[in-house]
């Protein structure tokens, strides 16, 4: 009897520790998500637009109007007026050779076209009617002609002396000093005009294809990495290096703060086809197939997308998600469907 006793407790025991171990195996799956804190994600809305493929470029810029200014006469260089950064006008003397036995010359010049003159007038007195043919022979008798082209001479061999800015602009590579020894053809300098610039950059030959005169283009100067200039694309090399590299050149709408000699990279953007974009962050590899996670009252929803181009910033989305969709950014690599997210705070605000 007392054996009976011990197995019917014993069996009751073991009853109610199944039925326990049934419940902790079957946990309320509604309340552990109530408790998991939600995760904090960046958002951004899907849109319909213009897919821009983006092609780089590197390169330097340049000046749209710049001239080398170089001597055209040789001798002592007795008066420099310029020096590097100096702005200038058209016209401006920026250099002077000894000019001495030019400006003699000059003057002789001058009172030997005066004695022609004279001579002229005095073998035309007397005469009513002088016929062409007699003006030419009373010119060259007279001397008057010789002293006109003698006169041209000195004046030109005077200007070879002076070298003057050709355009307005500023001046630059400037080396020479004054008291030099100067030899014709040697260069003084260049002047550009400083506010408009041309980036000459390479891209590759497989971009080509891509690109068209008029295409828009953002600029980064070495110098100012964090600032962005406009550009234009005025200029295509039809022709192809010895690197695969196709040669373009690109107008920059504002050249603020920009020197000639500059290494700078572009970003030429090419639109292609209308479709839906999102940022390149929001498309996730879930099961080897491309996923973007959308936030729908705070829960994340998984949705299964076929993507197009990719320009490094945006993604096009064929079909999945439309636009308007809200999508989640941040944080969705690990995110599993319908898991609570709430926006993360920015500054005080949310995104």
């Amino acid at each position: 009897m007392k054996n009976t006793i011990l197995g019917v407790l014993f069996f009751f025991t073991l009853y109610s520790c199944q039925k326990q171990s049934q419940k902790i195996e079957e946990p309320n799956t509604e309340a552990l998500r109530s408790q998991v804190k939600p995760t904090e994600v960046v958002t951004a809305r899907a849109r319909f637009g213009t897919f821009e493929y983006r092609i780089n470029a590197s390169g330097q810029l340049a000046s749209a109007n710049e001239l080398k200014i170089t001597f055209q006469g040789s001798g002592y260089l007795e008066k420099l007026n310029i020096k590097n950064g100096q702005e200038v006008r058209a016209g401006q003397v920026l250099a002077e050779l000894q000019n001495t036995n030019e400006k003699f010359a000059l003057e002789k010049a001058k009172l030997a076209l005066e004695k022609a003159l004279i001579q002229y007038r005095s073998d035309s007195l007397g005469r009513t009617r002088i016929t062409e043919e007699a003006i030419q022979t009373l010119q060259l008798a007279s001397g008057l002609k010789d002293a006109r082209l003698n006169l041209q001479e000195a004046q030109l061999n005077l200007e070879k002396t002076l070298v003057k800015a050709p355009i307005a602009g500023v001046i630059a590579g400037l080396e020479e000093k004054q008291g030099n020894i100067i030899s014709a053809g040697k260069d003084l300098c260049v002047v550009y005009t400083p506010n408009q610039m041309v980036l000459t950059a390479n891209i590759l030959e497989s971009d080509y294809g891509s690109i068209k005169l008029g295409l828009k283009a953002d600029i980064y100067p070495l110098a100012f990495p964090d600032k962005l200039y406009e550009g234009t694309l005025i200029e295509i090399n039809p022709k192809v290096d010895e690197k695969g590299m196709v040669e373009v050149k690109l107008l920059l709408s504002d050249a603020q703060g920009l020197l000639p000699g500059m290494n700078a990279q572009a970003v030429i953007r090419a639109p292609q086809s209308e479709s839906v974009l999102v940022p390149r962050e929001a498309v996730v590899i879930k099961s080897g197939r491309p996923v973007v996670f959308t936030m729908v009252d705070g829960l994340a929803q998984w949705k299964y997308v076929e993507v197009g181009k990719d320009n490094g910033v945006d993604i096009e989305i064929t079909s999945g998600i439309n636009s308007g969709d809200e999508v989640i950014i941040t944080n969705n690599i690990q995110l599993a469907h319908e898991a609570r997210v709430v926006k993360a705070q920015m500054n005080g605000q949310t995104n």
